[in-house]
């Protein structure tokens, strides 16, 4: 059987000329455009559109993330006495970042390894003293718990988006989102080119996780700033309610950071990470995301190798979910079918969908038989690569009622090799997209 959680990995140095060798075991693709310009962003869409045509790929926005300039590597030692500024010292260039600190800030980098507690500001120069050491490069994330924000887009956001949708981005990435105003202006300008994936970490992204879960596309389990926001000790906690919400609301979920931090420089992964992963998919992500494994780690294709072999040993212990809470007809269709092919051994449920909601339905039950989702768009086929279990297949026929549309569905399923007993879930042709309605036990001979 498959792998049903799927596998997303960041591209970067250290990736770029391994695409060919990696597709095979990688679903997604993620392009952070917090790094590089236009023309690295186009190179990156088209190694991927060349490499792995079948792959899908999520175009992350920066978000206000504040970053450390390009300094090279620092050492800061206990009591050091720190200088921020455009030009020297720790470079920060962002003028947000001198608006948001005050005497008494403290101010957490790298994802809060280095904790530096603010003694005088002056415009754009800060200085602080070291509290706990570290080493500091270029481009790390600043972190200001305190810091309060009106808004997690910004102009730079809107203007990679469009970006992102003009290179063919199947997935554009939010970050910082900090209630579903954020989802709802994200959602105007992309109408509908691309899914939206709510970034989940902000502590004012938890008070209002439901709203911002339901008008998402999906959602993203951010551990690192997420954790610097809410404390380590609140992270296992917050992870499982972000995982339970996501499912009731039948929306994917990707899990991502720190999942094989270890192997940035080490050939094995931890015991620690490998019962995490493995702890994640018993929770029931949809995905789980590396990034610096894969970006400028030295073991790249060794991350991606274990973490499959975890997914895949870990996966026979995930439970069907029960059905509650349903939200309509459709979700109880989806549930039947569940229960159907478990009751008729059936080891396949081939959805139709038209808009994916149908295949998302279905998926969010964790059935143990396999989802092949049939499709007649291939951008919803592109985009039902995240969704645990589901194998998405681009049906160009078109079908002009059910009894047409069960025909084209066997006669698909025979050139695939699938035999025997199989559970149909569809909408009628006639009616909108995302409707289900037909639920069917059909024998392949």
């Amino acid at each position: 059987m498959t792998r049903r959680t799927k596998i997303v990995v960041t591209l970067g140095p250290s990736t770029e000329g391994l695409i060919p060798k990696l597709k095979d075991k990688v679903d997604i693709f993620r392009v952070n455009l917090a790094h590089g310009d236009y023309d690295s962003h186009a190179r990156y869409f088209e190694l991927l559109r060349s490499g792995a045509p079948d792959s899908s790929i999520l175009a992350d926005l920066p978000g206000p993330k504040l970053r450390v300039g390009d300094i090279g590597k620092m050492e800061l030692t206990m009591g050091q006495e720190v200088l921020f500024s455009p030009d020297e010292g720790i470079v920060v260039q962002e003028p947000l970042f001198y608006r948001s600190v005050k005497p008494g800030s403290i101010i957490l980098l790298a994802d809060g390894l280095i904790k530096i507690r603010i003694k005088e500001v002056s415009g754009d120069q800060v200085r602080g003293i070291v509290l706990t050491p570290g080493t500091l490069t270029s481009r790390k994330g600043i972190n200001i718990p305190d810091m309060a924000l009106d808004s997690g887009l910004t102009e730079n956001d809107f203007k990679l988006m469009e970006e992102a949708l003009s290179l063919g981005a199947d997935y554009v990435g939010l970050s910082f989102v900090l209630s579903e105003n954020d989802v709802m202006k994200a959602k105007e300008k992309i109408q509908g080119r691309a899914w939206i994936i709510s970034k989940i970490e902000k502590g004012q992204a938890v008070q209002r996780l439901f709203r911002i879960v339901e008008e998402s596309d999906g959602v993203m389990v951010a551990r690192g700033d997420l954790g610097v926001e809410i404390g380590l000790e609140n992270l296992p906690y917050v992870q499982r309610k972000i995982i339970r919400i996501s499912k009731q609301l039948g929306k994917p979920v990707i899990l991502a950071t720190q999942v094989l931090e270890s192997m940035v420089s080490n050939p094995l992964p931890s015991r620690a990470e490998v019962i995490d992963i493995a702890n994640s998919v018993y929770q029931g992500v949809d995905a789980i995301m590396l990034s610096d494994e894969t970006a400028v780690g030295k073991y790249p294709v060794e991350a991606v190798q274990y973490l499959d072999q975890i997914i895949s040993s870990s996966e026979d212990k995930v439970k069907p979910l029960s059905p509650s809470p349903m939200r309509s007809p459709d979700d109880a269709v989806a549930y039947a079918s569940s229960s159907l092919s478990e009751l008729s051994k059936s080891h396949v449920i081939v959805v139709h969908s038209r808009s994916g909601l149908s295949a998302i339905r279905v998926s969010r039950l964790r059935p143990k038989a396999m989802i092949l989702a049939f499709t007649p768009d291939i951008k919803v086929a592109r985009r039902l690569k995240i969704c645990w279990g589901v194998t998405p297949i681009s049906l160009e026929e078109g079908a002009s009622d059910l009894n047409d549309l069960v025909s084209i569905l066997e006669r698909k399923c025979r050139e695939l090799g699938v035999k025997g007993n199989v559970v149909i879930v569809a909408g009628d042709p006639k009616m909108e997209s995302g409707r289900t309605n037909l639920l069917k036990l059909h024998s392949i001979d």
